[in-house]
Order: structure tokens, then sequence, then C-alpha cells
């Protein structure tokens, strides 16, 4: 009896769980047969009767679809093998081609072009299909109705009587376009649809991105067929926009939800499956069709298909996305109340208004950020290690002076000497991972591939530019690494050896070589006999012959020209004996301890070469010094900057060339230079074959088993072009100079440089390419600004990833290592004022079209005044109007995050048109003076009234020139201006009598201090020592930047001193 119950238990439970399992899969068949999929083939062309859409035979059907997201944004998704599984595999009959109006205004071919393929796609693939006029930033349809029109007289002429096809046509007006402006809009382009397809059925947008149904019940649309939009997203909207749908369709207003999505109405944000289930439960009840978005595979939580996935495969479940997988569901009939919500994790750390403009592209980028950061950092640390080892074991085979100077059996300091040597290591590993990042996204990510030839050799041509710029930067900073201070060594008083110093002169006038010879006549050394003085006057004329007599130097001249400046060196070391030559330009002023402090260097390697085996000795072959400038050079005169930026040269001179010493590959500057006759004999004496003879005879020193050493502190300052056609005639001397010298000299194949010494040399041959690089620099963001072709894809997350932290580091970089010295911005400026004048001849060096004729640089005194030539400026103009355009197109497009990329874009053209613009006020120049030499500085000053009273003042100077001075006194006296006056100016090592005239008095608005301008009447028989005081000093114009608060501020400063006060 018991297992009869059991028997009769077992059936009845069998029975209710067969009946469960019957009724679920009953329900679920009668769900599909009461909303079946319309197909165009069996359903034939839709049209609208009463709030229904129906089909031919007057059947009411609900279409139930996806959209596309942009179609050019995502074109890889408007292929056959989508379509077809999405008909075949999700039941899915209806499909919305998502055309932005206004990338179709920008470029219609392409956008045309993917809308008729993804048509007829849909059209193979028995689906019926959106032609949508997709508006959004242009918020009101009227905006674009001229290109709106002819676009839908084309579409609907090409297909008249496809019944596959509905139209939209306007996605979303929004902002303060009314249904009365939609209204308008739709009365000119039905009857341009109508004209071709009679009774196709088209949607009409509404008000406030077609949220607003109720003013188009209240006026609807005097035609046929037509259905009116809503767009909902389940996040966001709720009851109040139900409630809406439900009164617009109980009062007769046929509905079609043209896009719709379960996310936010963002298109990201959290995934609402509560309020989706009750939304389509809704639209099922009413009969209502939709299309959900997006078709892509965008990073937000409404694309159907997750970041990862190529549309150019077919897709299974794994590729889609949670909300593909629900919609999936949906789609196939299945009820949304019987739908899983498959809830997993945030895929990515950013927030939702961050991801909204994602792509795909983007989120692989930064998904593989950080393996590719550990290669890089793996890669570098491993070529950091190889090359310090190079370094450590490359002094025995190629000697340096740092390697010379230890004491035999010593090894010298290695790279990280310091704490300060540490973290400038720390920085320049830093700025160099950051760059080897950008340059790997560079070539991996950002090349144009699919637009064409033109940007894709424009985006070649600009990585190898930067490729190149970081190999050039690499090897500097890698030097500079090195830079150490060499402290002078102590020799005896007996042990300084002869010197002939040799001032080369051609055309300078008298008094520039006066100042000159002045200065080398009071330096200091031990046994002034020892120094010999000589005038190498390559022009034979009678008034310097004169003036060496009269200042008791030796004078050089010869019967021709021949090898120019180098014969003329070569002639004097032909005629002298002394082992050290000092070679100076005739407008170099020497400091008084220049001997003292550079001839102790030769001697001391010269004393511990003696204590090594012959083979391990090197001697000091040359030794630079700074080439500094006791005038603002033309950079700091022209843009008003002698108060905040230092020398252009200042860099070169006292950082790289420093630097240089490490590697021994100190370039030979020709002037403020002492070389060993040694030697100059080994080499045959100055090179005499290119017109930048010092370049070459340094090279060759050092390739002849000879080291170099360059000293950062100024012993000796010149005179800079007065005028920038006269700088720009210097530099391209210079630059095709280098190129050439590099070339006649074999510099990669030549014996007795070490892979160091050629890679520096390299970095200083290459440097003279860069108005290449500057005019790429500037034509690549105009390309894209004017021309719209995209030089490289980049998107504002390659940007903050990549291209920002480089960016950020170099510019630390460059201050750090050039001690405040230089910024990216002066050197932009540097680099694009000579550009449009060196790029000419620097090509025509580089296809080997050389010169020999060695161009002197002007260095006489002239007044300067500001004179436009158009001639000169044209280039800075034409690049400036472009810049312009380019600026006021972008503006058009900026909104939103999708628009960071088209803010960097605007930098780059407000910071290229920034160096166009100060190359423009370069050229321009400025208004100048005689007194262009101004030291401001503090020296002892005693000033004595040459009236009856002798009133006797003493005080300090403020600034000195010479023709004039300016004096502090505690106390006002009783010297009126006018007042014939006597002033002893002593700085220590030397003191000046003259006499003069109080021109001004500044009385102190506190306390009786004042301030005296002096005007000088009378040297006495004091010039050489006044002179003296003015120039035997380090220059007191600024050594490093100061702050001057940005391109802004330095642009308006300069327009204020041209235009305002016409200075």
């Amino acid at each position: 009896m018991n297992k009869l119950k059991r028997f009769v238990y077992l059936i009845l439970l069998c029975l209710v769980i067969f009946s469960g399992i019957t009724d679920v899969q009953l329900s679920f068949a009668r769900e599909k047969e009461a909303f079946a999929h319309p197909r165009p083939s069996v359903n034939g062309k839709l049209h609208v009767s009463g709030t229904q859409l129906v089909d031919e035979s007057g059947t009411p059907v609900i279409l139930r679809g996806v959209s596309t997201h942009g179609l050019t944004w995502f074109k890889d998704f408007i292929n056959d093998s989508m379509f077809r599984q999405l008909s075949s595999e999700w039941d899915c009959d209806l499909i919305r081609l998502a055309m932005y109006s206004e990338v179709y205004c920008e470029e219609p071919d392409e956008s045309l072009s993917l809308l008729l393929k993804g048509v007829d796609y849909a059209i193979a693939n028995d689906m019926y299909v959106i032609v949508d006029w997709h508006i959004l930033n242009d918020s009101d349809p009227n905006i674009h109705i001229d290109k709106a029109a002819p676009f839908f007289e084309l579409v609907s002429s090409k297909y008249p009587d496809c019944p596959n096809i509905i139209y939209e046509i306007c996605n979303e007006p929004n902002g303060d376009t009314m249904w009365s402006d939609i209204y308008t809009y739709a009365d000119q382009i039905i009857p341009v649809i109508r004209k071709n397809s009679p009774d196709s059925v088209i949607l009409v947008g509404t008000p406030e991105y077609s949220r607003d149904l109720i003013s188009a019940v209240r006026r609807q649309l005097p035609y046929e067929n037509l259905m009116y939009v809503l767009h909902f997203y389940a996040g966001s909207h709720k009851k109040d926009l139900q409630d809406e749908i439900s009164e617009a369709y109980d009062r007769g207003l046929p509905i079609f939800v043209s896009e719709c999505g379960i996310s936010e109405s963002s298109g990201d944000g959290e995934i609402d499956f509560e309020s989706a289930v009750v939304w389509f439960d809704l639209l099922k009840k009413k009969g209502i069709s939709y299309a959900i978005w997006s078709l892509s595979n965008k990073a937000e939580s409404s694309a159907l298909f997750s970041p990862s996935y190529e549309p150019d495969v077919p897709f299974t479940d794994s590729d889609l996305s949670d909300t593909g997988l629900w919609i999936k569901s949906l789609i196939q009939g299945q009820s949304p109340d019987s739908i899983p919500a498959i809830r997993t994790e945030n895929k990515t750390f950013l927030p939702n208004w961050m991801t909204i403009s994602l792509t795909p592209r983007d989120i692989l980028i930064i998904s593989s950020w950080p393996l590719l950061a550990l290669h890089v950092f793996i890669f570098l640390s491993l070529f950091t290690i190889l090359y310090v080892l190079y370094r450590k074991h490359s002094y025995k085979k190629y000697p340096t002076y740092e390697s010379v100077s230890v004491a035999p059996g010593e090894k010298p300091e290695g790279i990280f000497g310091s704490v300060h040597s540490v973290l400038k290591f720390m920085i320049l590993f830093t700025s160099l991972f950051f760059v080897l990042m950008y340059i790997y996204w560079r070539a991996t990510y950002s090349l144009p591939v699919k637009y064409g030839i033109l940007p894709m050799a424009a985006n070649l041509i600009l990585l190898f530019i930067e490729i190149f710029g970081l190999v050039e930067s690499m090897v500097l900073y890698l030097h500079i690494m090195y830079l150490k201070p060499h402290p002078l060594p102590e020799i005896k008083d007996d042990e300084f050896p002869e010197v002939d110093i040799f001032i080369a002169t051609y055309n300078e006038p008298t008094d520039l070589l006066e100042r000159t010879i002045n200065g080398c006549k009071h330096l200091k050394y031990p046994d002034r006999s020892k120094v010999h003085i000589w005038v190498c006057d390559d022009n034979r004329r009678p008034e310097m012959r004169a003036l060496t007599e009269k200042m008791e130097v030796g004078y050089f001249d010869r019967p021709d020209n021949k090898g120019a400046k180098a014969g003329n060196l070569n002639h004097a070391l032909s005629l002298t004996h002394s082992p050290y030559v000092v070679t100076l330009d005739a407008d170099m002023i020497v400091k008084s301890d220049f001997l003292l402090k550079t001839i102790p260097y030769f001697i001391d390697i010269e004393k511990k070469n003696a204590l090594r085996p012959e083979n391990e000795r090197a001697p000091l072959g040359l030794l630079q010094t700074p080439q500094c400038f006791y005038e603002p050079d033309i950079f700091q005169f022209a843009l008003y900057s002698e108060n905040n930026a230092p020398n252009e040269q200042d860099f070169f001179y006292r950082t790289i060339e420093v630097a240089k010493t490490s590697s021994n590959s100190v370039i030979y500057g020709g002037s403020n230079t002492v070389l060993s006759r040694k030697a100059l004999e080994t080499i045959g004496g100055f090179y005499t074959e290119t017109i930048t003879e010092d370049f070459a005879t340094g090279l060759l020193i050092e390739s002849n088993g000879f080291v170099s050493l360059a000293l950062h502190e100024p012993l000796a300052s010149g005179k800079t072009p007065d005028t920038f056609k006269e700088h720009i005639k210097q530099r391209i001397r210079w630059g095709r100079g280098v190129i050439s010298t590099a070339r006649q000299l074999h510099l990669f194949s030549r014996k007795g440089l070490s892979f160091d010494q050629k890679m520096s040399y390299w970095g200083s041959v290459v440097y003279w390419y860069s108005p290449l690089k500057s005019l790429i620099y500037i034509l690549a963001p105009l390309l894209f600004a004017v021309l719209a072709m995209p030089v490289f894809i980049c998107s504002w997350a390659d940007l903050i990833i990549f291209w920002l932290p480089m960016f950020i580091m170099q510019e630390v970089c460059l201050r750090v290592f050039s001690g405040n010295a230089v910024s990216l911005k002066w050197s932009g400026i540097y680099e694009t004022s000579v550009m449009p004048y060196m790029l000419v001849p620097i090509i025509k060096e580089f296809f080997g079209i050389t010169t020999k004729k060695f161009a002197v640089t002007d260095k006489s005194k002239k007044i300067v005044s500001r004179k436009f030539d158009l001639k000169t400026v044209w280039p800075f103009l034409v690049l400036i109007t472009l810049s312009v355009i380019g600026i006021l197109r972008s503006l058009i497009y900026i909104g939103g995050m999708q628009s960071i990329g088209l803010l960097i874009l605007m930098f780059w053209l407000i910071r290229n048109m920034y160096f166009l613009i100060m190359s423009l006020f370069l050229a321009d120049g400025r208004n100048g003076d005689n007194d262009s030499v101004r030291v401001v500085d503090a020296e002892k000053i005693t000033m004595i009234s040459l009236r009856d009273d002798e009133t006797i003042c003493e005080g300090v100077t403020t600034e000195l020139t010479e023709h004039s001075i300016r004096l502090f006194l505690d106390e006002i006296p009783d010297v009126p201006i006018g007042t014939p006056v006597n002033l002893v100016v002593d700085n220590l090592d030397t003191q000046a009598d003259i006499n003069g005239v109080v021109t001004g008095i500044l009385n102190s608005k506190r306390g009786a201090s004042c301030v005296y301008s002096v005007e000088i009447l009378d040297y006495k028989d004091n010039r050489n020592e006044y002179l003296q005081i003015l120039y035997d000093r380090i220059p007191t114009l600024p050594q490093s930047l100061h702050r001057d608060y940005g391109i802004i501020f330095h642009m308006l400063n300069n327009i204020s001193h041209r235009i305002l006060n016409k200075a």
C-alpha cells in the first residue's frame, strides 16, 4: 500500500513539473505567434492606420530592431555579415542608419556611401531600414534644410518603390526649437519624399530631443503615413514620459520609438533593467515599434557589443555587452520581465562622463597601457645599465678630460656622484619613459591608414621628425647627465707658460678692436712678458696697424686672404712659438683673469700625464669658454626681454658644451678658446676647407688623441649681431658649414672617434635641420584645422595618457638640465624665427650644393631702428593667417568631452601662432640707441663738485655705460643739475678718474637718498681704465629665465611697446 502511494505521488509530481514546463513553453509560443516580426518579403510595404503601423494586408505589426551609432564613426559595423546575423539569429526586422547631419554636411560622400551600403545590406537581409537624418548639435532641422532636401530627393529617387525603407526626417530637435519650427521643416521635406515614394512611412521628430509628443497632438501634419517620434532611455526617463506617450496614444497620435535604450540618456551610466521592463511592456501593450541604441562597441553602457569586439568577424554571445545580451532576448521576442538582468561589475575605472566619449580603440589603448609601460620601463632600464657600463669602460680606449684629470690609478666619478645627480637622472629617466611611450603610440595607433595616401605620408613625415628629435634630445640629455664642475687646478707661478693671443679681424672698426686689445692688455699673469698679443688683420688696413702701434701690441697681415679666417690664424701660427694659443674674435673682450682660469688646466694634465705610461697619455688639446655678450642679443632686445631671458647661446656654451666634456666632443667655437700648439701642429693647423673652420679644427684635434674641456664660467664677452638680417646671415653660415664639414670629414667613418663622440657631433649636425622640423610642426595642425586632413588619429584619451605627460616632462627636463636657461617657449621662438630663411640653404647643403664663401658677421655698431619689410616677413604673415583660420574653424566644433582633442589642437595652433607673431616682431625690430652696453652693478664711486665748494659725495654706481654713469647717494648733496663733477670709479682692481656733468637727479620718496645721472665729458687719459671697469665682469644681463607670466603677457608686453608707445 505504501509503495502504491509513493508511486501515485511520483506520477502526480511528474505531471505537475511537466505541466509547468509545458505552460511556459506554450505561453512563449503564443507570444511569438501574437507578435511575429514582419518581414518585407512577407508583409510588404507598411503604412499607418490610426495609431498603428500595419502591413499590406492591414495586420498590425511591431518592428523590433536596433539603431547604429554614427555611421562614419563606427563604419565597420556596416557590413553584410553583421546584418545577416542580426536578421537570422536575432530575428531582427529593423535597422536604423543614424547618419549625423553635421557630418554629412562636412563629408557628404563618405556619409552617403555608408548609408546606401547599409540600405542595400538591409534589403538583402529582408529587414526594414530607417534612413535617419540625425540632427543633434544642429538643434533646429531648418539649419541644414538646404542639404536635407537634396539628400532625401536622392535617396527616395534611388529607392522609389522599395517596401523596406522608412524615412526619419529629423532625429532629435532640441534647444529652442519649437514644434512650429519642425512643422515648417517637415512641410518642405515631406513633399520631396512623396514625389518619389508617395506612400512610404515617414517619421517626424518632436521637440526636446523627441520627448514632446503633446505639441504634435495639438497640430498634426496634413499627410498620410506619418508617425511621430519619441525617444527614451530607461535609466533617465520614468513615469512622466510614460504618461506622455500613453496620453498621446490615447488621443490618436501614431507613435514610433526610433531610438531608445536601457541606460541613461547620455548613452552611458547605470543600466536600469526594472525601468526597461516597464517601458517595453508599455510599448508591447500599445503596439509601438522601436529601435534600440546602439549597434557599436563604444565604451558606454548602451553599446550592444563589448569594446574588445572587432566587427569584421562574426560575433558570438561572448562579444555582447550586458546590454547586448538583454536586447538580443528582447528582439527575439522574449517577454521583458522574463529576461534575466545581467549585472557585470564595472569594466572600467573611468567615470561615466568620461566614458561617454571613449571609443573601443580608446578602451583598448587604455587597457594596454600598463603592460606597454612595463615593457618600456624594462627596455629603458636595460638601455641605461648598458649605457652606463659602456661609458665606464670606454675611457680606456677613448680617454676624456675627466679620465686623465684624475690621478693615475683613480677612476673618474660616476653618474650618481651626488643626490643632485640622482634627481636629475630620475627626471631624465621619467622624461625618456614618456617620450618612448608617445613614440610607440604614434607608430602604432595614430596612423591614418583609412584616410588615403596624403594623410598617411604627412603622418610618416611627422613621425620621422619626431623620432629624429627624440634621438637628438636623448643624445643631448645623456651627455648632460655626466655634466660636472671642473675645479681649477693649482699650479706654481713659474709653471705658467708663454701664451700667444690671436685677435682675428677683417672689417671690424678700430674702436671695437681697441676694447678687445685693452682687455688683453689688462690680463693678469704671473709674468706678463710671457703673454704675446697679436692682431691678425686680414684686410691690411693702415689704421689697424696704427692702432696696434699705439697700444703696443703685435700686428700681422698677409698678402692675400687664402683660407679666410683659418688661413689668417695659420699665418699667425707660423710666425709665433708659444706652446699655447688663445683665439679671439675682434669683439671679444676677455676678463682679466682669463689666463689664470684656463692655463692651469693644461699644465695640470701635463703633470699627470708625466706619471702615466706613454700609451695612456692624452694631452689637453683645446679649452673652450662660453661666448657671452655684453649687450642684449637680437632676441632679448627686439622682444623687450633683456630683463627676463638670457642670451640665446647661453644654454649651448654654458650647459651643452660643458656636458660634451664627458665624451670628449667639445665644439671649438672659434673664440674665447685656448688651444695647444702641439694639437694644432698635429692636425696641420686650422682647417681651411670649410666656412666653419672652428668646428672642423676641434673635431680633428679630438680625433687625434687630444682631450677637450669646456668651462661653465664666462671669461670673455663680445658683441652680437645688431640686426635680424645679420643674425640670419650668421646662422646660415654656421648651419651650412657644420653640415658641410661633417660630410667632408666623414664623421661616422672617421677613425679616432668613439661612438659617443660621433653621436655627440651628429647631434650638433642634426640641430641645423631644425628649420625642417619647425615647418612640419607648424604645418601638421594646420593641415587638419584648415584643410580637414587628419594627419594622425588621436582622441582626448590619447592626448592625456601619451602626449600630455611627454610634453610636461620635456619642459621640466629642459628647464632642469639647462639650469633654467631655456624653455620650450623660447626654444620655439629661436627655431621658428630662422625657419623660413634657413630652409633653402640647409636643403641645398643636404644635397651637397655647398658654399665656400666666408661671410663675415658685421660687428660694427649701428643705431638700430624699426623697419617693416614685407619681403622679409611674408612667410610669417601667411602662416599666421592660416593659424587664425584654423582656430576659428576649430572653435565652431568645440563642445563636450569629444572636444578635448580640438582644445589640444587649438593649443598647438595658438602656441605656434605665438611663435610666428614673436618672429614677426623680431623681424620688425626695435628702436635702439648708442648705449647698448649697460652694466647694472654696484661699484664704489666718489663724486666731487668742480664748483668752488668742492662738495665730496661717496656712493655706489647703479648703471654704467660708455657715456654715462648713474650713482646712488645716501644723502642729497647741494649739487644741482648742470654742475660739472669729477668721478672716481674704483672696482678694487682698477681705478678710473673722469669728468662729467650732472644731467639728472631722482630723489627717493623715502628718506634723503637719491640717484644722480652724470654724462661723461672727459676721460682724462683714463679711457682704457674706465673701459676695463665696464667690461671686466660677467655681463649683468640675465643668466637664467625670469618669470614673465606666460605667452599672453609676453605678447601683450611687446604689443604695448610697439603700438601704444611706438617704440
